[in-house]
C-alpha cells in the first residue's frame, strides 16, 4: 500500500514537472519574433503538447490511482484472512485443552491395553492438532505484523520450564544456569515444540537433543536428531508451502521458526551433520 502511494505521488509529480516545463518551453518560443507561417506550426506544436501531456497526466493518475485501490484490497483481503486465523485459533484452544484433558484421565483410569493404545492414538493426534493451531496462531500473529514479548531469562527457567510440559527433549546445558537471554518464552517454547515434531514425524527420529552453549557473547541452541536426516538445499526449508518431497511438511512450521527468532533478534542456522539432522537458534546473550 505505501510503495503504490508512493509510486503515484512519484510518477504524478514528474508528470506534472515534464507537462509545466513543456508549456513554458512552448510559450517560450512562440514569443519569439518569427514569420506567420512558422507562428502557425508552434500554435499547433503547442496545443499538440499540451492535448499529449494532459493525456498523459490522466493516465498515469489513472494508473496511480488503480494501483492503490488494488493495493488496499488486496491489505483488507490479508487482514481478513489473517484476523479469521486468529479467531479461530483462539475459538478452538478451548475445546482443544478440553479434549486433551479428557484423554489423559481416559488414558489413566483405562485398564485394558487395547483401549489404553488406541487412546494414546488419540492423544497424539490430538496433540498434532494442537501444533498446528498454534501454527496457524504465530501466522496469523506475523502476518498482522503483532510484536513479541521480549523478556531476560535465564537458561534454568527455560530448561525447567519446558522440560515440565516436554519431558521427551533431553537439555545438555554447557553454560552456566544463570546466563540470560532476552526472549519471548512462549514464543521460543513453541519453536522447540516444532523443531522436535518437524524431527519425529518427517526425519523419523527417536531421540531429540539440544544443546546450549555460549559463542562469542551469543547463546546457541542445537536442536539434533537421529532421524534420516535432509537431502536437498536448506535455503528451501524456511520457505512457506513448499513440499520438499511427497512425504515432507509444508514448511510453515520451519517459516514460523524463522520469523520468530528474528523478532527475538536472533538467527537461524542449519549446520552440517554427517547424520540425522541439526537446527541452531542464535540469541544474544543479556550483559
Amino acid at each position: 500500500m505505501f510503495f503504490s502511494l508512493a509510486w503515484l505521488f512519484l510518477t504524478l509529480s514528474l508528470g506534472v514537472w515534464w507537462w509545466i516545463l513543456g508549456f513554458r518551453q512552448a510559450k517560450t518560443i512562440s514569443e519569439i519574433s518569427i514569420s506567420e507561417a512558422r507562428q502557425v506550426e508552434l500554435d499547433r506544436v503547442n496545443r499538440m503538447l499540451k492535448l499529449e501531456g494532459s493525456f498523459f497526466l490522466s493516465m498515469l493518475t489513472l494508473g496511480g490511482v488503480t494501483l492503490a485501490v488494488l493495493s488496499y484490497r488486496d491489505h483488507k483481503r490479508s487482514k481478513l484472512i489473517s484476523d479469521f486465523f486468529s479467531t479461530v485459533t483462539h475459538e478452538m484452544k478451548t475445546p482443544i485443552a478440553s479434549l486433551q484433558l479428557q484423554i489423559e484421565v481416559l488414558l489413566e483410569d483405562s485398564k485394558h491395553p487395547e483401549l489404553k493404545k488406541k487412546l494414546e492414538k488419540i492423544w497424539k493426534e490430538n496433540q498434532r492438532i494442537e501444533s498446528q493451531m498454534g501454527n496457524a496462531f504465530y501466522l496469523a500473529s506475523l502476518m498482522q505484523g503483532e510484536s513479541l514479548y521480549l523478556e531476560s531469562l535465564s537458561i534454568s527457567d527455560l530448561c525447567e520450564s519446558y522440560s515440565h510440559h516436554e519431558p521427551d527433549l533431553h537439555w545438555n546445558v554447557l553454560v552456566p544456569k544463570e546466563t540470560k537471554v532476552y526472549i519471548d518464552k512462549k514464543a521460543f517454547f513453541a519453536m522447540l515444540k516444532n523443531l522436535s515434531e518437524n524431527a519425529k514425524r518427517h526425519g523419523k527420529a527417536k531421540t531429540t537433543k539440544l544443546t546450549v552453549a555460549k559463542e562469542n557473547n551469543q547463546v546457541t541452541f542445537l536442536l539434533e536428531d537421529d532421524g534420516t536426516g535432509f537431502v536437498g538445499n536448506k535455503k528451501n526449508l524456511t520457505l512457506p508451502f513448499l513440499r520438499h518431497s511427497k512425504t515432507s511438511g509444508s514448511g510453515i512450521g520451519l517459516y514460523i521458526v524463522k520469523k520468530l527468532i528474528e523478532k527475538m533478534k536472533g538467527s537461524l542456522e542449519f549446520p552440517y551433520s554427517s547424520s540425522g539432522f541439526q537446527v541452531k537458534l542464535i540469541l544474544k546473550e543479556v550483559p
